[in-house]
């Protein structure tokens, strides 16, 4: 009777071994799919991770540098003054704080690097500043978020106070007793952004590229004496913007899904033309 239950039981385990070998046989797995999955359980958790903490994370803090070039703005000035312009260039560290990825107050601290032309009675005025302390804020809002397309809405203000480093009447140089240069520039806008993903070999490039509208206006306000015209008109009486309304085209890159970096590019035109350069990186 044993041996019958030996022979019974060798037959199981044979047919369980058999049933075994032919059920991992059966499904032998697309060749396509040698290199899949391509990401180990273990590396994969901690992208979860990391996502799970972006997610839960209620209060973000990002700092950036701006670079911007204004290649022109034009100025509205008194009928007796023409061809008022504005050029040069901010250098600005922005400092912001994002409260449940929808609301971002931010400060602004850096120099700038101005000049402005315009053109009185024939005569060209061209006053210059050297490098001076810049500084300004803002708040950004997600106002809406539907079919991945986001809808923001930007304020901030920003000023400047320098020296008077030249300035020229007809080319020649002028006396700089009592120079002023202040620049006072505040804007609102509304912008349309989508992220798009980017598929290399290695990992994604995120694109978010976005364009909008924005209602700005300045004061500037810059002056100086003349000692051999004492009576002449140099200033240029608290210039504005010509152009109230603008527009915006821009471009953020993630070089990867989980980078703690963006890279910026802006054009701003209508009311100036303006290209801005920039990094961000979130602590």
């Amino acid at each position: 009777m044993k041996k019958h239950y030996f022979i019974i039981l060798f037959l199981i385990i044979s047919i369980c071994c058999m049933a075994t070998k032919y059920g991992f046989a059966a499904t032998v797995g697309n060749p396509l799919d040698l290199d899949l999955p391509q990401t180990s359980a273990a590396l994969r958790q901690e992208v979860i991770d990391d996502t799970m903490d972006e997610y839960e994370q209620s209060v973000k803090i990002k700092t950036s540098i701006d670079a911007e070039f204004v290649f022109g703005k034009d100025l509205h000035v008194n009928p007796d003054l023409k061809g008022a312009e504005l050029k040069g260039q901010w250098y600005m560290a922005k400092l912001g704080m994002t409260i449940l990825n929808r609301v971002e107050p931010y400060i602004k601290v850096g120099t700038s690097n101005l000049e402005v032309k315009w053109k009185h009675n024939a005569e060209d005025m061209t006053v210059g500043a050297e490098y001076g302390v810049a500084w300004g804020g803002g708040v950004k809002a997600n106002v809406l978020e539907l079919w991945d397309i986001r809808l923001t809405l930007d304020g901030q203000y920003r000023t400047t106070d320098t020296d008077v480093t030249e300035a020229t009447v007809g080319g020649i140089s002028s006396d700089k007793g009592g120079a002023v240069f202040k620049v006072d520039e505040w804007q609102a806008g509304l912008f349309l952004s989508k992220k798009f993903e980017i598929p290399l070999k290695l990992n994604s490039i995120y694109v978010v590229p976005y364009t909008g509208v924005t209602y700005a206006d300045s004061n500037v306000d810059v002056s100086f004496n003349n000692v051999n015209s004492p009576t002449g008109d140099y200033s240029l009486f608290d210039a504005n913007n010509k152009k109230l309304y603008g527009l915006v085209l821009g471009c953020d890159i993630v070089p990867k899904f989980n980078s703690p970096f963006i890279y910026s590019l802006e054009l701003r035109l209508v009311d100036e033309i303006a290209l801005s350069l920039g990094g961000t990186i979130k602590f």
